[in-house]
């Protein structure tokens, strides 16, 4: 068997699809640190089963997908594949199957899902161990040896190092059964109990149900024969009950009759009654009034008399009045001109002492600007003096502080000139140095400049391929979007098509009578009288087709109508109508074509086309076939449609509201007049489902043809984008060893490089440090001679502050002394003004109050007037009013005579109309009494109708509520029919049948079955617990056998392995002794085993004394030891030279090349000397950051294309 080839795809660094190819021989993976190489072999150990993360560098085992980078987005699932050559020509392994080829797949999702595979075939964990049990090659084996194991298998404790030797030994099969039927047996032992446990569970209810079932049986007899003489007695009952109502209906209806003619005649009674009431009702109002009307007539006349001497006294009042009102009129006129004189001298006295106060007030207001402008400059005075204090306080402090600075500034400078002495002869010398440094680096940089110019073509030509990859991925990736989007509005139009032609194969939406008719027609059950199927069209909302626009409109327009059923003709629709009738399915209406016919408005001659919002009349809109025209003109020929409700409104109305006219949002003005509207859903979809489905279909062809088409451009792109990488792979390969052999050589110059850099940056600081040295001194020289200057300055700006200071107080004094005198002017200002407001409040008390004296006569003068005048008039008036109430006088005594003969008229025509009521009444009196008894007869006939109906009703629904059956399904059971004569004997029967069942008691009629399969699981339980023991029995010896297997081969193979391990370990370390051996040889197979090893000249007690090369090299002694005893079909080993020394390299890989005949080594290396044994050779580099790339180097290929020759 030979390793042919690992396939990785989003696993760790490698995110896309990398094949690497392993031929006979010996396999070399090289690559920078941190490039993945590592990460080949640990893709190798998952494929094969490795279930620890840590074994594969991770935290979980989510980290082998691939995480993502700046560029790429994370990936969703990691897949690794091996593929082994099992053929005859590679060594075919017999263990392994008979397949030539075997692939072995895994796949892990981010979400925690596994999947593996044997040959593209599902297959379990366990199938792919088992699959590599005693090939070296499972997760436990020797086959893959990591950085780690080298160490590990020496740092182990003696009992952890056996998995490997049980590899070699051929005894991890052996062992692997073993646990698998210890497994068994005690999975075997727990079912044993388990069962056992559910057999006496099961015998302990066998008994009591086979009881119960027996009563079971007993109550389903005797329920047959009850059910029996339930629906025999059923059905006679309901026939008579049946004739019984027909009979009652008849007489019903002939009572009915009588009680409506005695019901008429009473009416007519009650309207010559009413008549007569209303005549004497009239009458009675007639004389009430004439009453009142003589009363109010007797009443005027004697208001017309008592107002006469009411007025003739208010004459006489106004008569004296008029002559005392001249006098005092006088008196009031000379008082009032003497109080007008006095309030004019009192308000010139009052305006004097106004000016007065206005002027002192003037004074007083000047005087306090004058003090209030002096204050602020004070104010301004005062802060000024401050600055200046502060100011000059300042100054002295900052004088103070430059001659210090000076004096320090002197001795910096003095230090700084030795400084840059100093560092002017360090500069010297580093400067040769460096020049004879250079000329070395030169010359050694001279070696890579050739790498360089190759480098940088190879790089040009990747950067133009990678990106008219980029470009493509791009347009693929825009084309991958858009199918997606295409594939997903294709799935919910698919969606939507099937919800529609559901909704339509179920008639969703019509009621239950319409679905049971179609449903019923389509099976066949529905047949005419002659027993023909009869011809049904469907509902009319499948028949009629309309536009979108008038869907909603022509809807409304049909409102139910949309349900009714359309036949070919009334034979068909009688047939429905009965099958409905007999099933008790509701009703439906039924249009057949044969019968149904209707007229069309005509557009032309109503002028319809001319209103305003017109849209059409509502049967030009539906399109159908040409034999249901009828039946659309009859439901839809007289309806107009209308855009909207106004414009609706407009059109009845000019139609005398004659016709209904529909608007497109569902709003109706109905015949008559009225109106139907409000809000309503778009559609309720039954007229429009068909065209929907074809529309849907269409469209979900036409997505169905460019989502193809788009396949199309994503294959095209993805056949550049593989081509580009193909030739990208080619210059990669070439780049890579170019890109090696120029790391090399920058290696060997690192340490010149760092040398020269250092010496470069130390001169760089020290003639920093002389600069600064140098600029410092000029600075600090500066900053002597400024200090100097300031301190002048200073003093001259202090001599300036002192002199203005000097002035601001001989200032302040004057304004001083000048505000004190105008504070003593205002002070005698403000007692004059005291003095002039008192005078003022005096005089103005007394103009007020002749003021009010005068407004007193004056008003007095007024009211004396208004009296005079209202004393004229109504005496004028009074004279008037009396000439009235004559008048009145002798018009009521006239009226008066006439009303009393009125009166006495109405009273006589009274008592005539009450007469005549009497004797009506009498008679009513007499016919209500005889249609009383008519009514009770009624009563009595429609109670016992509904009596017998309800009889009827009770029976039918005993029937369907115990036995789910209709009358006509009762009698088509064929039970034997009750008679007159036998029915007491059947009632007998039922109620023997029903004391039958109630002495049963409570009956579990479940039992019989819970008692056949309980009884069947016992039986199969027993025979389980027998063949469990037996299994036992047959584990046990299985065991057994391989334990004593595993001790002869597990003992036989450390004889040879020790063996072999001295040999080999004296062949690689040139002398020296080591062994393996049991640790407790009396328990072979839980042993541990203890290695010895002592290089040449050296005692060594334990490994752990020994170098780590030294360590590393013993393992790798007793791997090539293992190899020499088992031969694997292949051998991974990473990076496990990494700690010896070149002489140990070239020892180590002489020896893999020793046995590269019988075993296929792939080695992940950094060491020259294990390349130079390669016969493959893999680069593995990262182009893209965080993605890795294996490229394949041909040695031939390469000295050809860099003309650079490898050792």
């Amino acid at each position: 068997m030979r390793l042919k080839s690992l396939e990785l795809q989003g696993f760790k660094s490698f995110p896309d699809k990398t094949v690497i190819s392993f031929n006979r021989g010996t396999t070399v993976v090289v690559g920078p640190n941190g490039s993945g190489k590592s990460n080949i072999s640990d893709a190798m150990r998952w494929v094969l089963g490795e279930m620890s993360s840590k074994n594969i560098r991770g935290a979980k085992m989510e980290d082998v997908i691939f995480a993502g980078s700046q560029k790429r987005s994370p990936m969703g699932y990691a897949e690794v594949s091996v593929v082994f050559d099992n053929s005859e020509d590679a060594g075919k392994n017999e263990s392994m199957g008979e397949y030539d080829e075997i692939v072995v797949t895994r796949r892990y999702y981010r979400v925690g899902d596994s999947e593996y595979f044997i040959n593209r075939k599902s297959a379990r964990l366990k199938d792919i161990v088992e699959l590599f049990l005693n090939t070296g090659l499972g997760k436990n084996g020797y086959s893959i040896i990591g950085q780690g194991k080298i160490a590990e298998i020496i740092s182990q404790k003696s009992e952890e190092r056996r998995d490997v030797f049980e590899e070699v030994a051929g005894i991890a099969k052996y062992r692997y059964q073993k646990n698998e039927a210890e497994k068994k047996l005690a999975s075997t032992d727990e079912n044993l109990v388990r069962l056992s446990d559910i057999a006496g569970e099961l015998e302990g209810r066998v008994g009591p149900l086979e009881k119960e079932a027996e009563k079971a049986k007993r109550y389903l007899e005797i329920y047959e024969k009850k059910k029996e003489a339930d629906i025999s007695l059923s059905i006679y009952d309901i026939e008579n009950a049946s004739a019984e109502e027909k009979d009652l209906a008849g007489k019903l209806k002939l009572s009915k009759h009588e009680l409506d003619v005695s019901d008429e005649t009473l009416a007519d009674m009650d309207r010559e009654d009413e008549k007569l009431f209303s005549k004497i009702q009239q009458n009675k109002i007639d004389y009430e009034r004439a009453v009142e009307s003589i009363a109010q007539a007797t009443k005027s006349l004697h208001e017309a008399k008592s107002g006469i001497l009411v007025k003739e006294n208010d004459l006489s009042h106004y008569k004296s009045v008029l002559d005392g009102a001249g006098s005092k009129l006088s008196s009031l006129d000379a008082s009032l001109f003497s109080a007008n004189e006095e309030y004019a001298a009192r308000l010139a006295q009052l305006r004097a002492a106004e000016k007065n106060k206005n002027a002192v007030e003037k004074a007083l207001a000047e005087a306090d600007e004058q003090i209030a402008e002096i204050r602020t400059t004070l104010d301004g005075i005062e802060a000024e003096k401050r600055e200046i204090a502060k100011d000059t306080e300042y100054l002295k402090a900052q004088t103070v502080d430059a001659r210090v600075a000076s004096s320090v500034a002197s001795s910096q400078r003095e230090a700084g000139a030795q400084k840059a002495q100093k560092l002017s002869e360090d500069i010297k010398k580093y400067e040769e140095d460096i020049q004879l440094l250079s000329a070395r680096i030169a010359k050694a940089q001279e070696k890579i400049d050739g790498y360089a110019e190759k480098e940088k073509k190879f790089k040009e030509e990747t950067d133009a391929l990678d990106a008219k990859r980029t470009e493509n991925e791009g347009e693929s990736a825009l084309l991958s979007e858009k199918k997606s989007k295409m594939l997903i509005e294709l799935s919910q139009t698919r969606v939507k098509i099937q919800n529609l032609v559901n909704m339509e194969e179920l008639f969703e939406g019509y009621s239950r009578a319409v679905k049971f008719v179609m449903n019923a027609h389509k099976t066949g059950k529905i047949l005419t009288a002659n027993g023909k199927k009869p011809t049904i069209y469907g509902p009319v909302s499948l028949l009629f087709e309309v536009d979108a626009e008038y869907s909603l409109a022509v809807e409304t327009a049909l409102g139910g109508g949309l349900q009714n059923i359309v036949t070919e003709d009334e034979e068909s629709a009688k047939a429905a109508i009965s099958y409905l009738k007999r099933q008790n399915a509701g009703r439906a209406t039924f249009s057949p074509v044969t019968t149904v016919f209707g007229t069309e408005l005509d557009e032309a001659k109503m002028a319809l086309s001319s209103k305003k919002g017109f849209i059409a009349v509502a049967s030009r809109l539906v399109r159908a076939d040409a034999k249901f025209t009828g039946i659309i003109r009859n439901m839809l020929g007289r309806i107009i449609i209308a855009d909207d409700l106004d414009n609706a409104a407009k059109i009845a109305k000019s139609l005398d509201f004659r016709y209904r006219v529909v608007t497109l949002d569902g709003q109706v003005v109905n015949a008559g007049g009225s109106f139907t509207g409000g809000s309503s859903q778009n559609n309720s979809g039954m007229l429009s489902r068909r065209a929907q489905i074809d529309k849907m279909s269409a469209e979900a062809e036409l997505l169905e043809k460019q989502v193809s088409a788009v396949n199309d451009d994503i294959k095209k792109i993805a056949e550049n984008i593989a081509s580009l990488k193909k030739r990208r792979d080619g210059v990669i390969s070439t780049l890579s060893v170019l890109r090696t052999m120029k790391e090399a050589e920058s290696t060997q110059l690192h340490v010149l490089i760092s040398t020269g850099n250092g010496m470069e940056k130390t001169l760089a600081q020290l003639r920093a440090e002389y600069d600064a040295a140098k600029n410092k001194n000029e600075k600090q020289e500066n900053s002597i001679k400024d200090l100097a200057e300031k301190e002048k300055q200073y003093a001259q700006q202090i001599e300036k502050l002192s002199k203005r200071d000097a002035r601001l107080e001989e200032e302040k004094r004057g304004l001083l002394e000048r505000s004190e005198s105008i504070r003593t002017s205002r002070g005698e200002r403000a007692v004059e003004l005291a003095r002039e407001e008192k005078n003022l409040e005096l005089l103005l008390s007394v103009a007020n109050a002749a003021k009010s004296k005068a407004q007193d006569y004056a008003s007095r003068r007024e009211e004396l007037n208004a009296e005079l005048e209202t004393a004229r008039e109504s005496t004028a008036l009074a004279t008037e009013q009396i000439e009235e109430y004559k008048k009145t006088i002798s018009l009521s005594e006239g009226t008066l005579r006439e009303l009393e003969g009125q009166r006495d008229e109405l009273s006589r025509v009274s008592v005539s109309l009450e007469q005549k009521q009497a004797q009506s009444r009498a008679k009513q009196r007499d016919l209500t009494h005889k249609r009383e008894l008519i009514f009770r007869e009624y009563t009595r006939l429609e109670a016992a109708h509904k009596s017998s109906a309800d009889k009827k009703d009770k029976l039918l629904s005993f029937l369907w509520d115990e036995y789910e059956l209709s009358y006509s399904g009762a009698c088509e059971l064929g039970f034997e029919r009750v008679t007159e004569q036998n029915r007491a004997s059947v009632a007998a029967q039922q109620a023997k049948c029903r004391e039958g069942i109630k002495a049963l008691g409570h009956v579990n009629v479940g039992a019989i079955e819970e008692f056949r399969e309980v009884s069947e699981r016992y039986t199969f339980l027993s025979a389980q617990i027998n063949d469990l023991c037996s299994s036992k029995e047959e584990l046990a010896k299985i065991i057994f056998t391989l334990e004593d297997q595993m001790r002869r081969d597990f003992a036989t193979t450390i004889d040879v392995v020790n063996a072999n391990f001295g040999m080999v370990f004296t062949e690689l370390f040139g002398g020296g002794h080591a062994e393996i051996s049991l640790t407790d040889p009396e328990n072979v197979l839980e042993s541990g085993i203890e290695i010895k090893a002592a290089p040449p000249g050296k005692v060594i007690k334990n490994l752990s004394l020994l170098s780590g090369g030294e360590q590393a090299f013993v393992a790798i002694a007793l791997y090539f030891a293992i190899m020499k005893v088992s031969p694997t079909p292949f051998c991974i080993m990473d990076e496990i030279e990494a700690a010896l020394d070149e002489v140990n390299v070239d020892k180590f890989a002489q020896y893999v090349k020793k046995y590269s005949g019988k075993t296929q080594f792939v080695i992940i290396t950094h060491r020259r000397g294990t390349m130079e044994i390669a016969d493959t050779l893999y680069g593995v580099t990262m182009h893209e950051k965080g993605i890795s790339q294996v490229l394949s180097v041909d040695v031939s290929e390469i000295e050809k294309k860099t003309g650079v020759i490898l050792d």
